[in-house]
């Protein structure tokens, strides 16, 4: 746009002595017609400059070293000319923050990629403020300001733990109530008020009397998962992937968790690995707008399983979180 107005102002000087050094009535309209160009540039772009607008799409969730890339996309609310849309796109994550400028043309290229840095785990917040329209003769441009802000979460791949005994403790399976579908049953005898959906009637008639097929969970444990802070990038790649691990155990035989982060007071609920991703957003995010639910509970629980970047401990006895 710099190169636009210099282009502008040099003809425009050149048309003034043009006139100036030569009188006759062309170089007089040729000086008012690179005049006008201005209020003629204006009014036709401000239509179009007015009603541009730019969208982020990129993935919420991805995993290390995977190859992604965020998209910056001009919305057209009107189909009204514009020269092209200057973006400027703030990306911050663990450590750093960096500006990228972005020149769109909404004829020719109506979309930019930005790759996503999937080299380690953590959050990168991409964040549009605001965006430039520039005149079809690139003249002028128009601020617009933008609220779109993405968070990308990279996960670590699974590490599995040194020591995990204490984690195969809690698999004492009991009957799941209300019944419903479970990985894992037992076979027992009919009793009275069982559903009738749960007899397997194929071992009934092997047995020739009515046998339950009753599915079993996990007892519901007051777990804790409690994590150590880290200080570099490779400690938190490391406690990140023991901590996916650890969570995809519990997750998978339905074992309901709280995680613990350093000396925090408050603990999160982790029941699904939708909770699981929201934590960790939270937890490898410098932003103050990603917010997770926290609570107080008891602080005692009948499992502790500790994380660190060294050797992973774990205490089966009831322990009161200091």
């Amino acid at each position: 746009m710099i190169i636009n107005r210099l282009i502008y102002a040099i003809t425009l000087v050149s048309s003034f002595f043009f006139y100036m050094l030569y009188p006759p009535w062309i170089s007089w309209y040729i000086f008012i017609l690179v005049l006008l160009m201005i209020p003629l540039d204006l009014l036709v772009s401000l239509p179009g400059m007015l009603h541009k607008s730019m969208m982020i799409f990129a993935p919420s969730v991805l995993e290390k070293d995977d190859d992604a890339a965020v998209r910056l996309v001009i919305d057209h609310i009107k189909p009204y000319p514009v020269r092209c849309v200057i973006a400027k796109l703030h990306v911050t994550g663990d450590g750093f923050s960096v500006m990228c400028t972005l020149r769109c043309s909404p004829e020719k290229d109506e979309q930019r990629e930005v790759t996503i840095d999937t080299s380690h785990s953590g959050v990168t917040v991409f964040e549009l403020k605001r965006i430039w329209a520039v005149s079809m003769l690139g003249l002028f441009s128009l601020p617009t300001k933008l609220n779109e802000k993405k968070s990308v979460l990279v996960l670590p791949p699974p590490i599995k733990p040194e020591n995990t005994t204490v984690l195969q403790q809690g698999l004492q399976l009991k009957p799941k109530p209300g019944g419903g579908f479970s990985e894992e049953h037992d076979m027992r005898a009919y009793q009275q008020g069982d559903p009738i959906r749960n007899i397997h009637w194929k071992a009934s008639a092997k047995f020739d009397t009515l046998i339950i097929r009753e599915p079993l969970v996990p007892p519901p444990n007051s777990r804790l998962v409690h994590i150590m802070p880290w200080k570099t990038i490779q400690e938190c790649d490391l406690i990140m992937g023991r901590l996916r691990w650890v969570s995809d155990f519990l997750i998978k035989w339905e074992m309901p968790f709280f995680i613990k982060y350093g000396d925090d007071v408050c603990v999160s609920e982790i029941t699904q690995e939708k909770d699981l991703v929201e934590f960790l957003c939270y937890v490898l995010s410098d932003s103050e707008n990603i917010t997770v639910k926290m609570q107080q509970v008891s602080p005692r629980f009948s499992m502790i399983f500790r994380i660190d970047a060294g050797q992973t401990t774990e205490n089966i006895k009831q322990e009161v979180i200091q």
